[in-house]
């Protein structure tokens, strides 16, 4: 057994021997590392003593990374500069008290024109270098931990390469073709990298010269430093206060920016590839740097160049011993994915890069360069003008008030402070001030303009070259200065309209924030000859201008337009009494009268919300008040939302004082009905000046904002809110000169719709799927009245979890209408998908709606507009003239239109919205006119072959998924169903259902036509139960408390478009004192109308009674007698008197008259004159007719002569042969009765022939 015993301890002997050689190994090389890092510690030391005092930012000694530390630690001491030293500089925790810097350190550091990079550090590190990139390996890959915006795209990932780019995707660098074209033609067949290119060529490692002052090794270094405004140690805070003023003050626009993160990529003596070994080659070099600063929000980058001594490769054509000649490498960026590139114009792939190092400026250093690159690349630093092909300008702000006063700063052409500067905003020109070799300033002057306007600058009164588009709209602030505060007021009494300075209400206070204003020191003003302003606004300036500027003109804010009562109405009360606001009411009434009725002219108002919501070609929200942002409605109280018509209509009138541009104003309650100013002075109502205005801008009755202002809301102020909705001038205002339009007569639009791989909805409701690519006609219209032109671009959808898909989607939409602007919405890519959802292009010219002053702009015959709610620009509204709406939404990356159109497109509608004749049988008409294949849905081929690439401009051209799902998913869309089998992609077909329902849903509920009875109007003092007035509503009515309601207390609308009628008459409220004198007016006419008729009876049967007696107790009449014929008197020379004649006889002449008795008698009974019943008899015979002849002795006309004039010249009267007997004359005729006896004339029916005398 001894034997085992001796192998056991054999091999226990043996493992021991392995174990302590391994451990000696271990330990040799724990030695070895030591030993290393003591060399490399006696290094930096050498070097730290070479440099002497650590300066971080130029050391070449990299700081460690920052970690706060809650526990102790030892500190370091603060004599290492790390702005100075090769070595980084240790960082402090928590603990350590925050770091100050001072204004004479960040000047010293801001003079080096590099920022700090290192190859070594305090551990023995190599820094900031990257040791594994070389020739072989040129990229590393860095993942970063906060969002980088960059060209529209937001990135958490990047690629840093030797090739002299930091790049966003890992293409690889094998060009062909030089020089090089961005963004790459080919994509996407060939890859399209997106990076920021400093010096874009192929590049090597080089090396030192024993000359060279600066030591650090050659190649690549990257560092990043992180969440700056936190960092409280000194090389956090002195990054953070260099590369904050750095970006402030060398770029317009950067004036608050704040960084957060900070990216520095430095490429230290890199020369260029396919360098001859044989030559000095490898010591031609170049050093740059790359610093990326951002919010993440805004990024902007400095271009470093400190020395360069090549410009081209081999392949691109350099030399092999000096890289010279050939085509220079590229400058610039590109986004990457055939979408944009900015080519950093004339150094980059020109010769002119070899003034890269001694141009720019920016900051005042020779060889830096800075941009802006979050959204769209904007230059800070002026350039050369004789290579570029366009001049654009880099301005900032990029929008103000049209009352001017913005101060504006610019970037362009390279300035010298001899040079004369002119700054044009539209057609207004104004003289600007240099500030600095890349900076200008000037400001804006009174525009009286709405939207964007040209902007540019002549030098030395040369062209005007530098161009660019300023917006006008926001306001701007000063701060930490004393300011002016005056008062300006508005009118429009000429063509010409009239801002006029009033007062200054204060100077030289200090601009805190705020100030208030007591209406009372301004009571014993005199204005006497400005009382007619009733609106205005207070200008804000400062009371020295600016001297960093070198401005002879002070800066200027302004208020938004306010009523002035507040400063005149003491003096108004001196000249109107106490009612002035009556007095200013009827003044303007009376004006308004001479203007020229426009309220006909305007769009009807849609019944109800829905419908005013889904009128997206007519009708915008009204911003003042609107469910989806500003709630307050303080013009109309009681409202949750009002629209306004899009664009201003014109009415002409033979003034142009009188020229309208009318809107209608809609608002509706929280029932969604339409409130009326007849039911309440809160009611929309139509405008006669619209809030956006009309070109040209400077005319009255076209300002934006001002003339409806003076217009309409000031008269609201004056007429109603000062006196009260029941007030004369307030009734006026809201039933004659500003009443509301009801919506009888309102026709809703027809729309059409896109969506999925593409399912299409035409204007007359015909459904159909058509699975095109390329561009495509929506919708054309070419009439005398309508020209209309709305095209879609449809591309292949991204791949699935299967490969590629087979079906299309809408990508781009672009319209025109007649000669408006051309405006382009486009789907930006996925990984650009985090600001803006998509790409708004008007003319050429990407806009953004991103700020509130700009969520409506209007463009030449349209209006482009974002909901208040879409802060990410996912929803995009276009309003044409005509009527026409344009809707582009975007959800989960997918895009859907909808197209509105107006009655007035009926009929001459084209493409692949169909034909609008409300008969979906004629949809399919092909482009020359003809008629297209039959109607049939469900032939897909047919329709994609015959009908659709008919309307196509530029021609591009599975596996199965669980049922269960595709039903879940889709119901009965047969258009999901259809995108879910073609694309395989869940969240596609979503999204088709989505478009599809909402589409379902607005034809359904907001286009439909309703039955309207028109406005109800609410009784003055009244109130009404409902402000319905569509068909089946019943409406009832009531009174305030004092008022008793008279009159038909409810109405009906009936479906026939008619209120039932009003059998006790419409609806009256009236006070109780008058109830009262009613009631007693109703009480005494009943009264009276019981007794009238009895009284009235009463006296009739006493008047029939006493006439009854009279006649009882008359004696009984004699016998008529005749007269006793007289004595002959065959000549009467004169008149027989009569006694109390007071007139004459016929018979006045001296001419003897003969009477002769007529043959026959007459039985006649005549009265004679009274008083002569003693002289004269009658006796009962029959009168006989007398005949008178007349003779004279020649100086009359006879029957015979009918020619003869009388002496006079006149022709006398024809004169009968015969009459009938009369007492004309008061002569007594023969055989007739001279006195008559009063008789009774109720006559029987054979009346007696007696008369007594």
């Amino acid at each position: 057994m001894w034997w085992k015993w001796t192998l056991a301890l054999a091999l226990l002997l043996a493992m021991f021997a392995v174990a302590r050689a391994d451990e000696d190994k271990k330990q040799d090389k724990v030695d070895e590392v030591e030993l290393q890092r003591q060399e490399k510690l006696a290094k930096v030391a050498k070097i730290l003593e070479k440099e002497g005092k650590y300066d971080p930012m130029r050391s070449r000694v990299a700081p460690p990374d920052f970690i706060p530390s809650s526990g102790s630690s030892s500190r370091a001491k603060r004599d290492l500069d790390p702005m100075m030293s090769r070595m980084a500089p240790r960082q402090y925790g928590k603990e350590n008290a925050p770091y100050v810097i001072s204004a004479e350190r960040l000047a010293t550091i801001r003079a080096e024109l590099t920022y700090p990079f290192f190859d070594t550090d305090i551990y023995g590190g190599t820094g900031d270098l990257e040791t594994n990139v070389n020739s072989q390996n040129t990229q590393v890959n860095k993942q970063l931990t906060f969002l980088l915006p960059f060209f529209g795209f937001g990135l958490n990932y990047t690629w840093v390469s030797l090739n002299g780019y930091l790049g966003f995707s890992d293409a690889p660098f094998n060009w062909k073709h030089y020089p090089l074209s961005f963004p790459v033609p080919q994509w996407p067949d060939r890859p399209d990298p997106s990076f920021i290119g400093p010096f874009y060529s192929k590049c090597n490692i080089g090396q030192l010269r024993p000359r060279d002052l600066d030591t650090r090794q050659p190649g690549l270094y990257w560092r990043l430093e992180r969440d700056l405004p936190s960092r409280e140690d000194q090389f956090g805070v002195e990054i953070r206060e260099r590369v904050k003023w750095d970006i402030r003050e060398g770029i317009v626009g950067a004036t608050i920016f704040k960084p957060k993160h900070v990216i520095i990529v430095t490429w230290k003596n890199v020369t260029f590839a396919g360098g001859s070994v044989n030559t000095d080659a490898k010591y031609v070099t170049n050093t740059f740097q790359l610093v990326v600063v951002t919010d993440e929000i805004r990024t902007y980058c400095l271009f470093n160049y400190a020395y360069m001594k090549w410009t081209s490769h081999t392949e691109a054509g350099g030399s092999t011993d000096e890289g010279q000649g050939g085509t220079p490498a590229y400058v610039g960026f590109n986004a990457g994915n055939g979408t944009r590139a900015y080519e950093y114009t004339p150094y980059s792939q020109q010769l002119y890069i070899r003034d890269l190092a001694t141009s720019g400026n920016a900051t005042g250093l020779p060889g830096r360069h800075i941009f802006r690159i979050d959204e769209k690349i904007l230059s800070g630093c002026c350039r050369r003008e004789e290579q570029l092909k366009v001049y654009p300008l880099t301005f900032s702000p990029e929008q103000g008030n049209m009352l001017g006063g913005t101060l504006v700063n610019l970037t362009g052409p390279c300035f010298s402070e001899s040079y004369r500067l002119t700054c044009q905003f539209d057609t207004t020109t104004v003289e600007g001030h240099v500030l600095d070799t890349n900076r200008a300033s000037c400001i804006v002057p009174q525009l009286l303009v709405s939207g964007y306007v040209d902007f540019s600058i002549s030098i030395n009164s040369g062209p005007y070259y530098w161009k660019g588009k300023f917006f006008v709209g926001n306001l701007t602030m000063n701060r930490d200065a004393p300011v002016v505060m005056s008062l300006w007021g508005y009118r429009e009494i000429t063509v010409q309209p009239e801002l006029i300075y009033i007062d200054i209400l204060v100077d030289g206070v200090p601009n805190t924030g705020s100030y208030t204003l007591t209406p009372t020191d301004y009571a014993n003003n005199n204005n006497y000859n400005q009382l007619d302003l009733e609106m205005g606004l207070l200008m804000i300036n400062l009371t020295t201008p600016e001297p960093q500027f070198g401005l002879k003109q002070s800066t200027v804010v302004w208020s938004r337009p306010i009523p002035l009562a507040w400063y005149f109405h003491f003096q108004w009360e001196r000249l109107y009494g106490t009612n002035w606001q009556v007095a200013m009411c009827d003044r303007w009434i009376e004006n308004d009268r001479n203007l020229r009725n426009f309220a006909y002219e305007v769009e009807r108002c849609p019944c109800l919300l829905k419908q005013a919501v889904a009128d997206r070609g007519r009708f915008l929200p009204d911003f003042s008040c609107d469910r989806d942002g500003n709630t307050e409605c303080e013009y109309h109280f009681g409202a949750i939302h009002c629209v306004r018509t899009a664009l201003p209509k014109y009415v002409l009138s033979p003034s142009p004082l009188s020229l309208v541009l009318s809107l209608a104003a809609c608002c509706y309650d929280r029932d969604g009905y339409l409130m009326m100013t007849a039911d309440k002075m809160w009611g929309g109502n139509p405008h006669r000046a619209h809030n956006l205005g009309k070109t040209p801008f400077n005319e009255a009755n076209k300002v934006p904002s001002m003339s409806h202002w003076y217009h309409d809301v000031i008269p609201f102020y004056t007429c109603c809110k000062w006196q009260g909705e029941q007030s004369p001038g307030c009734v006026t205002y809201r039933f004659e000169r500003r009443a509301s339009q009801d919506c009888v007569g309102y026709q809703p639009p027809t729309a059409a719709t896109v969506f999925g791989d593409p399912h299409i909805y035409t204007f007359d409701d015909l459904p159909y799927t058509f699975n095109g690519k390329g561009e495509f006609v929506l919708v054309r219209v070419d009439s005398l009245r309508h020209v209309l032109d709305v095209q879609g671009r449809f591309e292949q959808i991204s791949k699935n979890y299967l490969g590629e898909s087979k079906g299309s989607m809408l990508t781009a939409v672009a319209a025109r209408d007649n000669i408006s602007s051309v405006v382009e919405v486009r789907q930006r890519p996925t990984d650009a998908i985090w600001r803006y959802h998509l790409d708004v292009i008007v003319d050429g010219q990407r806009v953004y709606f991103d700020r509130y002053s700009q969520k409506i702009q209007q463009f030449r015959e349209c209006v482009v507009y974002t909901p208040s709610n879409i802060l990410n620009q996912s929803h995009v509204i276009i309003m044409f003239a005509s009527g026409a709406g344009v809707e582009v939404m975007e959800n989960m990356g997918f895009l859907g239109t909808r197209i509105y159109l107006p009655l007035s497109f009926a009929n001459i509608t084209r493409g692949l919205f169909g034909n609008w004749t409300f008969d979906p049988a004629d949809d399919f008409v092909l482009p020359d006119g003809s008629e297209g294949p039959s109607v049939d849905s469900n032939n897909l081929e047919l329709i994609h072959k015959q009908f659709a690439m008919n309307w196509v401009l530029d021609d591009k051209e599975s596996p199965t998924t669980p049922m269960a799902d595709i039903d879940r998913v889709c119901g009965d869309s047969y258009q999901c169903y259809y995108d879910y089998v073609v694309t395989l992609r869940r969240d596609f077909a979503v999204m088709t259902k989505y478009y599809q329902d909402q589409f379902v849903n607005i034809k359904k509920e907001g286009l439909t036509n309703v039955v309207s009875c028109g406005a109800l109007p609410t009784p003055p003092n009244g109130r009404k139960s409902t402000f319905n007035f569509l068909s089946g509503a019943e409406v009832k009515f009531d009174c305030d408390p004092g008022y008793v309601l008279l009159g038909e207390q409810r109405r009906w609308c009936y479906a026939s478009g008619d209120w039932n009628w009003p059998e006790d008459g419409e609806a009256l409220c009236v006070t109780e004192a008058e109830y009262l004198m009613m009631q007693q007016g109703i009480t005494a006419g009943t009264v009276l109308a019981v007794l009238l008729p009895v009284l009235f009876a009463l006296f009739c049967f006493a008047s029939y009674q006493r006439s009854k007696s009279r006649q009882g107790s008359r004696p009984r009449p004699p016998s008529p007698r005749l007269a006793k014929p007289p004595a002959p008197r065959p000549v009467i020379s004169h008149p027989i008197p009569t006694k109390d004649l007071d007139y004459y006889p016929v018979t006045t002449t001296e001419d003897p008259i003969t009477w002769k008795a007529g043959p026959t008698d007459l039985k006649l009974l005549s009265e004679a004159p009274l008083g002569r019943a003693d002289e004269y008899s009658t006796t009962e015979t029959a009168a006989s007719s007398i005949t008178a002849s007349v003779s004279d002795s020649g100086s009359y006309i006879y029957a015979d002569s009918p020619t003869r004039l009388d002496p006079l010249g006149c022709r006398p009267m024809r004169v009968p042969k015969s009459f009938d007997g009369d007492y004309s004359t008061h002569e007594p005729l023969n055989d007739k009765p001279v006195v008559f006896q009063n008789v009774l004339w109720d006559l029987d029916d054979n009346p007696s022939k007696e008369s007594s005398v």
